[in-house]
């Protein structure tokens, strides 16, 4: 946050600056303020501290001890409420306390984000989706790097409170281009990461069913995430999407581009090929064909390649250059690591939806081991009162897929299994309640040349399975 000061704060959040000790308004509008910072437990020094509140949590309990690092806090409350004792408010005063006043605190964090963001020079390119949104915004960002300086979304935040936090940092060092992760589990939320965010180039994954629990539909969640852009935008939606399919000819921004796979796409890939562990195409626009490889399998990567060369070429850069960056392309979430026994572990635990899942089911079966394929699977949550449904069709997914055993932990996990052995019969499945059943299984019988995929929501906490077979073997 680069000669951003606590007077720019009070400003922008249009705040009340509240000195706790006895030093000068004036010079304490002056002070410089570095980051922001969301949890106490993190915070440096120069930080602004953004206590936020919610529905079991108010970060007012640890704004005092945020304090002994930050430059500033926010504030929704007066300083009796945060500093509620005699003894609270004379430590406050001695270490001068600057608080800023706010009606609400996470707006305020929003409108901080969004005036550093409006400051911001470059391109700004936008990604939603109901999956895919981690790994398309790398790929993105992987392609641009081969010809210009990238900045983008740090790990995961892509939330409401996240995405502010990100384009707070987006001056902090030269960048030419920026590539955004927007993620959204709330009917209204992208709303609010279009106005910290506004980017001009925005991209849609595809429409899942994710957060069913809260959207109730996959129209409404098209709805809210197709606000992704803004009406002078530029906006590239995945033609291979029924959903998206169904927007063409809408005026749902300045220019709309598909691509994908399907014929009539604006940007296509052709000529798809295993290549090693990972899948070869042509890339194709118009009379354009740049071949294209990339280190990781699956038709649903080939379609984060697609828009990720589709944006370069938007931008007039060199397509070779950003081919040959997407060569070395290493994703965050699906990682592909080997037993000390030679077995290939594809950890995909980080979470899953429906959909996500299935595509993950496809890298799997293509895969060229030559031992078992296995796939481990756990609960979906936040689907809603169609989860028994929703666990069901991946299941019914396995039919045609090359998978041999299907380890299954959780109880909505016990229906995907039920379809699944009726779609491949000759798969052999097992159900547990445990992650601690389901890994002494696995490390008592995955062999040398097997490969495992493992999958569930984060709230399974899968990875625990991952770090045995990993450990043990």
């Amino acid at each position: 946050m680069k000669h951003i000061t606590v007077r720019d704060i009070v400003r922008v959040t249009e705040g009340t600056l509240i000195c706790m000790g006895e030093e000068e308004e004036e010079g304490a509008a002056e002070r410089p303020v570095l980051d922001l910072c969301i949890n106490s437990l993190e915070i440096k020094e120069g930080d602004l501290f953004v206590p936020l509140l919610g529905e079991n949590t108010d970060g007012h309990r640890f704004l005092a001890s945020a304090m002994e690092k930050a430059a500033a806090s926010l504030t929704a409350k007066a300083p009796e409420e945060v500093y509620p004792t005699p003894e609270a408010m004379e430590a406050a005063k001695q270490r001068k306390d600057i608080l800023i006043r706010v009606a609400d605190t996470e707006k305020g964090l929003q409108d901080v984000g969004a005036y550093i963001r409006m400051q911001y020079e470059p391109p700004v390119i936008g990604v939603t989706g109901s999956v895919g949104k981690t790994t398309t915004r790398r790929m993105i960002a992987t392609a641009l790097s081969g010809c210009r300086e990238v900045y983008e979304t740090p790990g995961n935040l892509n939330s409401r409170y996240g995405v502010p936090i990100t384009t707070s940092r987006m001056l902090d060092q030269p960048s030419e281009v920026a590539v955004l992760e927007m993620g959204i589990d709330r009917i209204g939320e992208m709303d609010i990461l279009q106005y910290v965010a506004r980017p001009e180039i925005a991209v849609c994954t595809m429409i899942g069913v994710c957060h069913m629990e809260y959207f109730g539909t996959q129209e409404v969640i098209r709805r809210e995430k197709l606000k992704v852009a803004s009406r002078d935008a530029i906006l590239f939606l995945n033609a291979d999407d029924p959903l998206l399919r169904e927007m063409k000819g809408q005026a749902l921004a300045k220019e709309v581009y598909y691509y994908g796979m399907a014929e009539d796409a604006d940007y296509r890939a052709e000529e798809l090929r295993p290549e090693g562990d990972g899948v070869a195409f042509v890339f194709c626009h118009g009379e354009l064909r740049i071949p294209v490889v990339l280190p990781v399998a699956g038709d649903h990567n080939v379609r984060n390649a697609t828009v990720a060369m589709a944006i370069c070429d938007y931008l007039g850069l060199d397509l070779s250059k950003a081919a040959e960056s997407l060569a070395a392309f290493r994703p965050m979430r699906q990682l592909v690591q080997r037993t000390a026994a030679g077995t290939v572990v594809i950890d995909d635990t980080y979470n899953a939806s429906p959909d996500s899942m299935k595509a993950s089911l496809q890298v799997l079966s293509s895969h060229a081991a030559s031992g078992v394929h296995w796939a481990v699977l756990g609960d979906m949550f936040e689907l809603g009162s169609h989860e028994k449904e929703l666990h069901a069709s991946v299941g019914d997914a396995f039919a045609g897929l090359h998978v041999d055993r299907l380890v299954t932990v959780g109880e909505l996990a016990k229906t995907l299994a039920e379809h699944a052995k009726a779609a491949l019969p000759e798969l052999a499945v097992l159900s547990f309640d445990t992650l601690e059943e389901a890994g002494a299984l696995l490390k008592e019988q995955l062999g040398a040349e097997d490969v495992v995929l493992l999958k569930a929501s984060h709230g399974m906490h899968f990875e625990k399975i991952v770090e045995e077979i990993l450990s043990d073997q």
